[in-house]
């Protein structure tokens, strides 16, 4: 059997019965392990089809820019080039002319100069939809491996590299950033006053951060290798074991599945606004508030004081229980006590967690205080673990005295008591991509630019539409016209 696929184009100045022959398929009539197109022949299949088009529709569209925008006379062509445009179906060779400019524009006192009217139109040579496959992939996987697969599925082996794909999420990193922060400029201003009430569409924010490995770059590599080589003091200050830390924090929402956000605290000028922000984006309305719930680790601070929108905070629950199962823990492993005396202990202990579940921090702390000051009789107690555990837990609930609510009523409410879904957000941000098996290591600017494109797919905010509208924007942003 032999197949024969022929492209014929309808509508335009060709012939009905020219046709180009696209691809010629011959097959065993008696064989069933080639059954239908393989991968190969259709990637193969499909370049060639792109080839076709492209030139096409390029000289149809060329066509209606051969008369001058001003006074509508022919342009004078000056010679024939060709510009590549990287497709999702693999490069292109496209013809594109140079014009000479009209007379016209001599006439206004500007020189004439040729024009590339293709160039201009396609000047990143590259499509919408290659941009955005090489985003979206490489946001759920490594940039070498989004890379490799998509040279897999597409006839894209001289399309892409490991490098555009890297530098394809700096470009859409950065516009989302610079989409972000145009927002916070632009958006509404939070009201003040007592005229607030609390958000009918986000039930709580919930914030955590995550830590990665940093990754110097060449530059600063070799420069320290230098100083070191040269045994010269500035060696010394240079910092060996940094990270880069990465503020993410996830939104419940009413009617809606949640929301995330991320960014790199270090690139970020307001952290606060950037709160302010994501929360308008969620639906909340200047006159409402949010409750936030976190462990007010140093990321707390951070990213909610200056808030306007962040009104109520709670510290989480979980690290509370965490902090008593290791005093009670810490308890039946002491050696300075009766196996009675350890009983007594655990259900004071358990007395503490009681009073704190229901909001009496201040009460748990002086019950803490009172059974530490009994043990400190015993020999020995002083260097336990129960008298470390102790003391720890003691200081964290009255260090944090002013953010512990009734979590019994809380609960009972249905309403969120724990950070828990903000560190699941790093799971799913941080961890799975740029994290645990991936064992990478980032720049600030690396980190936070796939970050933003990372929440974006995630919170299904990312589409083509998106994409072309992120590049006009920031096109416009950065030509000259908009800085003069």
């Amino acid at each position: 059997m032999r197949l024969v696929i022929e492209a014929r184009v309808e509508g335009g100045e060709a012939r009905a019965t020219d046709a180009t022959v696209l691809a010629v398929l011959e097959r065993n009539d008696l064989s069933l392990p080639d059954l239908g197109l393989t991968l190969a022949e259709g990637r193969a299949l499909l370049a060639e089809v792109q080839s076709f088009l492209v030139p096409e529709q390029t000289a149809g569209w060329m066509k209606s820019q051969m008369a001058c925008h001003r006074c509508g006379s022919m342009l004078a062509h000056k010679d024939a080039r060709s510009i590549v445009l990287r497709t999702v179906f693999g490069k292109v060779d496209v013809p594109s002319p140079r014009l000479w400019s009209c007379s016209c524009a001599a006439e206004q006192g500007r020189p004439r100069r040729s024009l590339s009217p293709l160039c201009k139109a396609l000047h990143r040579r590259v499509t919408p939809e290659l941009e955005y496959l090489q985003a979206k992939w490489a946001a759920h996987l490594p940039y070498r491996q989004a890379t490799e697969l998509l040279r897999e599925v597409l006839p894209l082996d001289k399309g892409i590299s490991f490098g555009s794909t890297r530098r394809r999420i700096l470009a859409v990193g950065s516009a989302l950033d610079a989409q972000i922060n145009r927002d916070i400029a632009s958006g509404p201003k939070p009201v003040s006053g007592e005229q607030v009430r609390e958000s009918t569409t986000v039930g709580c924010v919930s914030v955590d951060s995550a830590w990665l490995s940093f990754s110097s770059s060449p530059r600063s590599r070799n420069a320290a290798r230098d100083l070191v080589e040269l045994k010269s003091p500035w060696a010394q200050k240079i910092p060996q074991d940094r990270h880069v830390n990465i503020v993410t924090g996830r939104a419940t929402l009413v009617d809606r599945t949640p929301r995330l956000y991320a960014y790199v605290h270090k690139l970020v000028p307001s952290a606060p606004a950037r709160l302010d922000q994501f929360l308008f984006a969620s639906g909340v309305a200047p006159d409402e508030r949010v409750t936030v719930i976190s462990d007010n680790a140093g990321e707390f601070g951070k990213a909610v004081d200056g808030s306007k929108l962040a009104r109520g905070r709670i510290l989480d629950w979980f690290h509370i229980a965490m902090k008593f199962k290791a005093a009670r823990n810490s308890v039946f492993g002491s050696q300075t006590m009766e196996p009675h005396e350890r009983i007594a202990v655990g259900t004071e202990i358990d007395h503490a967690k009681w009073l704190v579940w229901h909001g009496k921090g201040r009460q748990s702390v002086s019950r803490i205080k009172a059974m530490d000051a009994t043990l400190l009789a015993k020999e020995g107690y002083e260097f336990s673990t129960l008298y470390w555990n102790l003391r720890r837990l003691y200081f964290y609930i009255e260090t944090n005295a002013g953010t512990l609510v009734n979590y019994g009523t809380r609960y009972h409410k249905g309403l969120p008591i724990s950070s828990s879904i903000a560190e699941s957000a790093v799971n799913l941000v941080v961890s799975h991509r740029m994290a645990k098996k991936q064992q990478m290591r980032w720049t600030d600017e690396g980190a936070h630019c796939l970050a933003q494109l990372r929440v974006a797919v995630l919170n299904e905010e990312f589409s083509v539409e998106k994409l072309a509208v992120l590049t006009t924007t920031s096109a416009a942003a950065n030509s000259p016209s908009s800085v003069n």
